[in-house]
């Protein structure tokens, strides 16, 4: 992993530092402690559109439950900021307790279009009515706060309401001049934010503040009661409780035990936040408490959601997609709430989430498989209850110790169910079955539906009108034993999802942030996730040489890979699979399934700000997960043609073929960039079937390893043969799709037309056999490893290529680099590189091939200008300029 600058170090220490120098900066003997910002019930009103949809509060706590959280987390006043509304301090009043009204209102910045909270205390239900209706317009809002003596603070200012860009700095200048007051610690904001807003506050001195008055022509007094002072609080933002009281702000009041003789502490709160007298504190933090705080709000949807109906979801104001994803949502938690096991696991991990350790008999009842989990999830009400300080890292390890017992659980149960299916015939894992599964695959429009008796799901048209399933497989027996850890650990990964999401959803504007203040930039430091790079293939080939470079260089890129044989490297991550599959119908690839909350948790640690994805497979789902979740740019770097491939080697019809077409572009197009290997390719991808913009298609190239460089030729040596023999040379897979067996037929012809011309094969697969009964005289060497191959180059006059879907060709350049010229077919990726009766033949049909090999092996002078053309064209793909070319293409400085 990349050492440089560490961005989680160098905020965790101004954090540290932060947090000493505000406890020191009053008298503790005079300090009231208080978090300004939490929420309850009455939170019944979600900012969210899906939420509304939904007509899902933002929680369920109840007021006591809330202010006893606080309690237990050392505040000694209190009060509770509901959206919009004061209610539960109005109720709270009515009982007698001593509660500062407060209330966190959605505000509208007129002349940005920007929504953004604002908290307020202290105010009347007369003046709560005018807050509200004033709430629509920042500036009116602001200056009735101001005449009414009410003070207000900026909640998490840099997390906004806005469809479409973020706001400009501009806006953040203009705002400055309009608060007084800001939540620079927000105890569901990471680190990072929490210390940009800290730092921009700090920058606002009368200077700065005078200079953007005169550039907007607003006096900041209209709004603030002491205009060029600007005021620091803290809150913990918390809705479900856990964390109510861990962040929040210390009130300063001078002879405070004498004041409370005869001043509740709610009016001495409110006199500190009218003088400014603030100092926040609060602990650092990534996105852990938020994600404790949404798996907490996701098990109480499941136990407490009822259905909307579906005039709510149709009516509702909100564009499509929202109500779609809120169609989808509302089914996923339906299916939840039918599944018993699931449901009462939900039930169990809320109560320990707060404290709660279940009873004895429920103990007793736990399944064995189940105990593990159990477990841990009692460890999480220990923490609750035995250490504040240390809970959201306790809840944090526990929480991914659950999700893996239930991943590791899911898939042993998986693969002892797909060994039983493969053990009774079923078709449903065999290559024959591929073409009819992609142009029959179809998902439910309704969840149930995928756990039916029938195993319907999934059918064609024409299958779903006769009855027919996709499959022999019952879908229900199938599921069963699955279902729950996998509900379970999905419901944890979604809330690590929706938190991350929350969390960086404006990260441009965060890096923008960053840079206009000169403190704490992200780093530049890119992820390549693959599963290929353990392959004896020419794409694993050139990830290493790839790697080597990176590595020789630093460059600001890790490569992540799956593997149970390859070891750690530097720059290199090395994750054991969670399971392991080799689809039958492309058994050169195994799919590796990774551990999703493992990766998540290493680009959050390895602070990388950028994606690049070399498989479709499941590494390609974890690389769109990735850059949902942190919100930064994702390119795919195209090394298969898949669509050749299944015309090619799978014979798929046209229909098949369209419909694989479509998904391929679903999936490429989720992607920002992509990098592709010729200039058909580039062609195709921007142009009408696949719909990427031009500019966002990017060409690369491959390289060869130095090593692959002229050799003193050696044919008796390496192949046991006279030195003045011709020899035509393939090198690669033995395999159908590689197009070995028209070998059979050109060895023929050509051996008719050149005296003692010789077939060298290199490689291995399964069609090996079929090569040496087929073609008994010619030489086989086996698979051979890279030292030993530019000896071989070097001692061959002609590489011949027979396959048809090859992006690029790696073995030209390494032919080539040897003086070897190359014949192949004029497809994509050859013609890019192979200059047609120059350095190599490009011939159109199998007939072709043996008539330009014959041509070229009967003429001395040819063979010797076409070798020394080799040789001068491998001089093209020069290492240095092709990586220069991708750092920019990465938007990558080569030099940081």
């Amino acid at each position: 992993m990349n050492k440089k600058y560490r961005l989680n170090e160098d905020v965790n220490n101004e954090m540290d530092k932060f947090n000493r120098e505000q406890a020191l900066k009053y008298p503790s003997s005079d300090i009231l402690k208080i978090d300004l910002h939490c929420h309850d019930y009455n939170s019944d009103e979600p900012d969210e559109l899906i939420g509304r949809i939904l007509n899902l509060p933002e929680t369920w706590i109840k007021s006591e439950e809330l202010i006893g959280s606080l309690v237990k987390h050392g505040c000694d006043t209190f009060t509770i900021t509901n959206h919009n509304n004061a209610r539960s301090c109005y109720e709270m009043q009515d009982k007698g307790k001593d509660i500062l009204t407060g209330a966190e209102f959605s505000c509208t910045v007129p002349d940005y279009d920007v929504r953004i909270h604002v908290l307020a205390y202290g105010f009347s239900p007369q003046q709560e009515s005018k807050l509200l209706k004033y709430k629509n317009d920042i500036y009116r809002f602001q200056a009735y706060a101001l005449e009414n003596d009410i003070p207000t603070v900026w909640a998490h200012p840099l997390y906004h309401y806005r469809k479409g860009e973020h706001p400009t700095m501009e806006f953040f200048d203009k705002m400055s001049l309009v608060f007084q007051r800001y939540e620079v610690l927000n105890g569901q904001r990471d680190t990072w934010q929490n210390m940009l807003v800290k730092t921009w506050i700090e920058s606002l001195n009368e200077e700065t503040i005078r200079k953007y008055e005169k550039k907007f022509c607003i006096n900041a007094g209209d709004f603030c009661t002491r205009p060029y002072e600007r005021v620091m609080c803290g809150g913990s933002d918390a809705h479900m409780g856990i964390f109510a009281g861990l962040t929040g702000t210390r009130l300063y009041v001078e002879n405070l035990q004498e004041r409370l003789k005869d001043t509740s502490r709610s009016s001495l709160a409110l006199e500190a936040l009218r003088l400014g007298n603030t100092a926040p504190f609060g602990g650092t933090n990534n996105s852990e408490k938020m994600a404790v705080a949404f798996i907490d709000y996701f098990c109480q949807i499941g136990m407490n959601m009822k259905d909307p109906g579906l005039f709510r979801l149709l009516l509702h104001k909100g564009e499509s997609r929202d109500k779609l994803a809120s169609f989808l949502i509302l089914n996923g938690i339906s299916e939840l709430q039918r599944h018993k096991l699931t449901l009462n696991f939900l039930k169990v991990f809320h109560s320990c989430l707060n404290g709660k350790e279940p009873g004895y008999g429920k103990k007793l009842l736990v399944k064995k498989d189940y105990k593990p989990v159990f477990k841990e999830a009692i460890s999480i009400a220990r923490a609750r209850n035995n250490n504040p300080e240390e809970m959201s890292r306790l809840f944090d390890e526990s929480i991914k110790n659950i999700y893996r017992k239930l991943t590791d659980l899911s898939f042993k149960r998986l693969n002892k169910k797909i060994d039983h299916i493969k053990s009774r015939g079923s078709g449903i894992f065999e290559s024959a079955d591929i073409e009819d599964f992609i142009d029959r695959f179809e998902i439910p429009g309704h969840a149930r539906n995928l756990f039916g008796r029938n195993g319907t799901a999934g059918t064609s048209k024409e299958g779903r009108r006769k009855g027919k399933p996709m499959s022999d497989v019952n879908m229900s027996d199938f599921l069963d034993g699955l279902t729950f850890p996998f509900l379970a650990s999905s419901v944890i990964l979604a809330a690590d999802f929706v938190s991350t999401k929350v969390l960086y959803q404006a990260r441009t504007m965060l890096s923008g942030f960053s840079k206009r203040l000169g403190r704490f930039e992200h780093p530049q430091r890119m992820l390549w996730l693959t599963d290929t790079f353990d392959d004896k293939n020419g794409v694993s080939m050139s990830l290493r040489h790839m790697l080597k470079e990176i590595q020789s260089r630093d460059l600001p890129i890790d490569l992540l890979i799956c593997s149970n044989t390859v070891e750690p490297e530097d720059h290199l991550i090395v994750l054991k699979p969670l399971s392991e599959y080799v689809p039958a119908f492309y058994k050169d690839q195994p799919m590796r399934i990774p551990d999703v909350m493992e990766i998540h948790r290493l680009f959050k640690e390895g602070e990388y700000d950028r994606i690049l994805c070399s498989t479709e497979g499941p590494m390609g789902a974890v690389a769109l997960f990735l850059k949902n979740a942190y919100s930064v740019p994702a390119a795919f770097y195209v090394h298969t043609d898949w669509l050749s491939y299944m015309k090619s080697s799978l014979n798929f019809s046209d229909s098949a073929l369209s419909r694989a077409r479509r998904m391929l572009r679903a999936f490429y197009g989720s992607f920002d960039k992509l990098i592709v290997l010729n200039r058909e390719q580039k062609k195709w991808f921007s142009g009408e079937d696949m719909g990427m913009k031009k500019k966002n298609v990017k060409l690369t190239a491959h390289w060869v390893d130095e090593k692959f460089r002229k050799h003193p030729q050696k044919k008796k040596e390496l192949f046991g043969i006279e030195e003045n023999s011709p020899v035509l040379l393939y090198v690669g897979r033995l395999s159908e799709e590689k197009g070995v067996r028209e070998l059979e037929y050109i060895h023929e012809k050509v051996s008719a037309k050149v005296p003692g011309v010789r077939l060298v094969i290199a490689g291995k697969g399964p069609d090996s056999e079929r090569l040496k009964k087929n073609i008994p005289d010619a030489v086989f060497l086996g698979w051979v490893g890279q030292d030993e191959l530019p000896g071989i180059y070097s001692s061959a006059d002609m590489l011949i290529l027979p396959s048809k879907f090859d992006t690029f060709g790696n073995v030209i350049i390494e032919a080539f680099s040897c003086g070897c010229p190359v014949i192949s077919y004029n497809t994509k990726g050859p013609r890019d590189i192979i200059e047609n009766d120059k350095s190599g033949y490009l011939v159109s049909s199998m007939k072709k091939m043996p008539e330009k090999i014959s041509a070229y092996m009967n003429d001395k002078g040819v063979m010797a200008a076409m070798k020394a053309n080799a040789l001068e064209r491998a001089k093209n793909y020069d290492v240095d300029a092709i990586v220069e070319k991708f750092m920019e293409d990465m938007d990558l400085a080569s030099d940081e």
